[in-house]
């Protein structure tokens, strides 16, 4: 499940308040006692709630804790945790914080809110992958064009398949580098930079057949993507034609010199 940071955002919002609106409708679990716009403040900031909570839990859930499951797996265990703040949120709004709710009602509130998460990002997951947001799972092929059978001379590049699990607008870009920052990848092109949620490890071994070469531990760079060289305080360092510089740890240096820059 690969999917750009700032389309993640603008999604869980316009999200939202979509499903913020809804709810208000349908004064869904008897919120009708609410006026409308109590209602609409109300939904909505319990999906905000339960959204910027998957975007803090969903990295750690396909990279740690079910990495290389099935996103049904995924999507059970984030709406496993995310339920639980948005359980107090709840608690909070429509009947004030109670301590002497017994532990039944509780699981109770939970088990209503479960629904509503697991519904959500279930709904959430269809509509990134129907607009393309969200790439093809770790080890699935990028979909390819629905036009003619390409020969094999005129299949897309390793580096072209990469490219397509990011939005629209980088589509025919150069590919230019890749390096890791925490659960994401930062995607170096002719058209500018995209974060992704993705494994460094999972970008090398699709791009194993690419031009380019791995430069350090969280660095791959591509030979069209290499400008000039530097070295700072002895270590060799590649300058990307953006006219950032990509690491070239000592244990790459060699694979470097002789395949990117021979």
């Amino acid at each position: 499940m690969q999917l750009s940071q700032r389309n993640f955002i603008l999604g869980a919002v316009a999200f939202s308040l979509v499903m913020g609106l809804l709810f208000s409708f349908w004064s869904v679990y008897n919120t009708d006692y609410m006026p409308f716009q109590e209602r609409v403040f109300f939904w909505t900031s319990t999906f905000v709630v339960g959204n910027l909570a998957t975007a803090l839990v969903t990295p750690w859930v396909i990279d740690d804790a079910l990495r290389d499951r099935h996103p049904a797996l995924h999507i059970l265990l984030i709406a496993a945790i995310v339920s639980a703040p948005v359980t107090l949120v709840l608690a909070a709004f429509q009947y004030g914080f109670n301590p002497l709710w017994s532990p039944v009602t509780w699981v109770v509130r939970y088990g209503y809110v479960i629904v509503i998460s697991l519904t959500n990002i279930t709904l959430g997951y269809i509509a990134f992958k129907a607009f393309g947001l969200i790439g093809p799972a770790p080890g699935e092929d990028a979909p390819e064009s629905t036009g003619p059978a390409k020969t094999a001379t005129e299949r897309p590049s390793p580096a072209a398949r990469f490219m397509d699990r990011l939005p629209v607008k980088y589509r025919g870009a150069t590919l230019h580098a890749v390096s890791s920052e925490d659960h994401y990848l930062r995607v170096h092109t002719d058209r500018g930079e995209e974060l992704i949620l993705m494994r460094l490890s999972d970008a090398l071994r699709e791009l194993e057949d690419a031009d380019g070469v791995q430069t350090h531990r969280g660095w791959w760079v591509s030979r069209d993507g290499v400008a000039d060289t530097a070295r700072e305080n002895g270590k060799l360092c590649l300058i990307l034609k953006s006219g950032r510089q990509a690491p070239v740890s000592r244990s790459f240096a060699k694979t470097v010199s002789e395949e990117l820059l021979a």
